[in-house]
């Protein structure tokens, strides 16, 4: 082999190690990746007690916390399933996928000391804490960072997604789930007017008359998973006085403690806010407020129970 063929094959050999080794120690967050000893390793031994999800440019903090009744996310009940999900993979957060090494990487990615900071609280010591960044819009994760480290990984974990969510989106949408096959009577009144519904070996009635099939199916095909249209604001919930309700909904079971003490399996009192063109609905005995569309409150408290 001449000096010019050794010269030719030295030159495609730089022109290929110039053009990968980008791939390998590239910055900008796509898809290559190293492995390296350690890595991402966010593991958790103890009980999670509280996650709080400290948003971007501290704009706020979105707090995640149990308490004896359950998940409550900034006071307000949380959705139970979501947090499940969660709970299920963040004790076990890992990854080897280096995507950047450089710091001044890190606001670009979303995972500098402004960024997105998750701390999660347990039974032990703590708080653990990560930053969660952008999305690797070339990958399918998101880059995470621990604080004080310059590496950035890219975590292919459905957490990511999770932690990613707005305070609403924690909160359970379902206002109220009954089970129709136990329900022997419903309670309505809508300015001024009640109508008892009552259900008998013969059917249902509404007052003394024979119930209206398609009202009252309209009624019962709500019952089971009644979802509410939109959250209100704090100040819409504060401004709204359900002293001066207009329309108010009882849910009974035929149970022997609901025959006896009658007490509702559902209960709730709605005002309609004319400016809004919907309805405030809160349980009779919650503090929560929803909004309800005005075709759903329509369905649920008919003016044609009777034909």
């Amino acid at each position: 082999m001449n000096n010019k063929q050794l010269k030719l094959i030295a030159i495609v050999l730089g022109a290929a190690v110039l053009l990968y080794l980008p791939r390998i120690f590239r910055d900008d967050g796509s898809s290559g990746s190293i492995d390296v000893e350690g890595g991402f390793r966010f593991m958790l031994e103890n009980a999670v007690t509280r996650i709080d999800i400290i948003e971007p440019d501290n704009a706020g903090t979105i707090r995640l916390e149990h308490g004896s009744n359950g998940w409550t996310v900034d006071g307000y009940r949380a959705d139970e399933t979501k947090m499940e999900n969660l709970l299920e993979v963040l004790p076990n957060l890992s990854s080897d996928v280096l995507v950047a090494r450089n710091p001044t990487n890190h606001t670009r990615m979303g995972v500098s000391e402004s960024g997105r900071r998750i701390s999660v609280y347990t039974d032990g010591p703590g708080p653990l804490e990560f930053y969660l960044g952008n999305r690797d819009i070339r990958g399918a994760g998101y880059f995470v960072r621990i604080p004080e480290k310059n590496a950035v990984f890219r975590l292919d974990s459905p957490a990511s997604g999770y932690l990613n969510r707005e305070r609403d989106g924690w909160r359970p949408r379902t206002i109220a789930a009954i089970d129709t096959a136990q329900v022997h009577q419903i309670v309505l009144q809508r300015e001024g007017t009640e109508t008892v519904l009552h259900r008998s070996d013969s059917g249902w009635t509404a007052g003394e008359a024979v119930a209206d099939s398609t009202a009252l199916q309209g009624i019962l095909g709500l019952l089971p998973n009644l979802s509410l249209t939109a959250f209100t604001s704090e100040e819409e919930a504060e401004a709204a006085d359900f002293s001066q309700a207009q329309a108010v909904v009882d849910v009974f079971y035929a149970t022997e403690e609901a025959a006896t003490e009658e007490t509702p399996a559902l209960s709730l009192l709605l005002i309609e806010d004319k400016e809004q063109g919907d309805w405030l609905v809160r349980h009779t005995t919650g503090y929560e407020v929803y909004r309800l569309a005005t075709f759903t409150v329509n369905r649920l408290l008919p003016d044609n129970l009777i034909p």
